[in-house]
């Protein structure tokens, strides 16, 4: 077992022809993803297709020919990746097709894709997870307390213009919200669409707000090509109502929030390497958020989302560099915000989160009962599933 590092030592020579796209191919490209490959590299992409190989090493000058972090809170593996993709005989016939890129603060929108044509003609498709932004960090709340967001109708929207633009399969990937984006995608774009993904890797996405999807003919249609890649102590993968069908990686550090940054994801040959379940720190975290998702009532989502909105605001920084660099500044902002807010938000914005001290406690109470029980019953922690909520479509 090894990292996606020693991954593309292993196979950096290996054509697609030789080793087909897989898992471990998912991994490093939505890690590279967040090096900033767009506008400030080219502005030719979708009038003309450019080299991966020219576009990664362009990107990695950007940053001066030194591997940099990328944000506050990214990986400094990530310019690692991008140079050994563009240096890889794996990638150097694959090429750029298109992107896009929509940064709004008012609605949150942080939304990246782009699509890669590998030498087969398959249409390979990546969605950017949260960036260093705080407008992304403001979009992942939206995530939790709104039923869609314009980002999911951008993913559909760009998924549909890469089946129309290209003629073959397409491979799907996505890490974080992206992963949540691939796959709100997939369930909602057409069905001849949906026929021709090859494979949809959601690395750690969280999932949504009605578990009946994951009973609908769209869901069950993509089933065989589907893989919703969890780590071990998954947190992030556990949020909302996700899937029962998720696999387990394992990784090379044991703390869960750490777990999210794909550089630790362990890999057999080019496929994940597989863990049998979730640690005991995992299968809490699914057990606590499977009971956040009916803790909040939905008549506070939109306090909540009011608080958010003014904290944001009140913070006056775009990206968390800058409020890492503005600290005292920034938290005075808030703080103001938050004192200039309606008093009857605020106040519901506190009694919204008053039955987390007893999610804990329950969620400790159902995986003591989960160990308790014979070894045929299921990974997932037994909590109720809450009533559906509206589509998302």
């Amino acid at each position: 077992m090894y990292n996606s590092h020693e991954f593309l030592v292993r196979y950096s020579d290996k054509t697609f022809a030789e080793v087909p796209f897989g898992g471990a191919d998912s991994f490093c490209l939505c890690q590279s993803f967040y090096m900033p490959v767009f506008h400030k590299t080219y502005e030719t992409i979708g009038k003309k297709e450019v080299p991966y190989p020219e576009l990664a090493m362009k990107a990695f000058d950007l940053f001066g020919g030194k591997y940099k972090k990328v944000g506050m809170v990214l990986s400094p593996q990530i310019s690692v990746r991008l140079v050994q993709l563009g240096r890889s005989k794996r990638y150097h016939d694959v090429v750029v097709t298109d992107s896009a890129e929509v940064f709004e603060t008012s609605p949150a929108v942080q939304f990246a894709a782009m699509t890669l044509r590998l030498p087969d003609g398959t249409a390979v498709v990546l969605f950017r997870g949260t960036d260093d932004s705080v407008i992304g960090w403001k979009e992942d709340l939206d995530i939790l307390v709104k039923r869609g967001m314009p980002s999911h109708q951008l993913a559909l929207d760009y998924l549909e213009k890469t089946a129309d633009e290209n003629s073959g399969k397409i491979i799907i990937c996505g890490h974080s919200k992206g992963g949540n984006l691939a796959l709100w995608a997939a369930l909602n774009c057409r069905d001849a669409t949906r026929a021709r993904i090859r494979s949809l890797y959601n690395l750690e996405g969280p999932g949504f707000h009605n578990y009946d999807l994951y009973n609908t003919k769209e869901y069950l249609d993509l089933l065989p090509a589907y893989e919703h890649l969890v780590p071990t102590a998954s947190f992030v993968g556990m949020m909302l109502a996700h899937d029962n069908d998720f696999k387990v990686v394992k990784n090379s550090v044991p703390i869960g929030p750490i777990q999210h940054d794909l550089s630790y994801w362990l890999v057999e040959g080019s496929e994940p390497a597989y863990a049998k379940g979730l640690t005991l720190q995992g299968k809490l975290n699914n057990a606590f958020l499977k009971r956040v998702t009916t803790l909040i009532p939905e008549q506070y989502y939109d306090s909540i989302e009011k608080v958010a909105s003014g904290l944001v605001k009140g913070l006056g920084q775009l990206y968390l560099t800058g409020f890492a660099q503005n600290v005292g500044s920034s938290v005075k902002g808030a703080v103001a915000a938050w004192k200039s807010l309606d008093p009857d938000v605020r106040q519901d914005f506190r009694t919204a989160f008053k039955g987390a001290p007893s999610a804990v406690i329950g969620a400790v109470k159902d995986v003591a009962r989960e160990n308790k029980a014979p070894a045929e019953a299921p990974v997932e922690a037994s909590v109720e599933a809450p009533a559906p909520a509206p589509a998302l479509a």
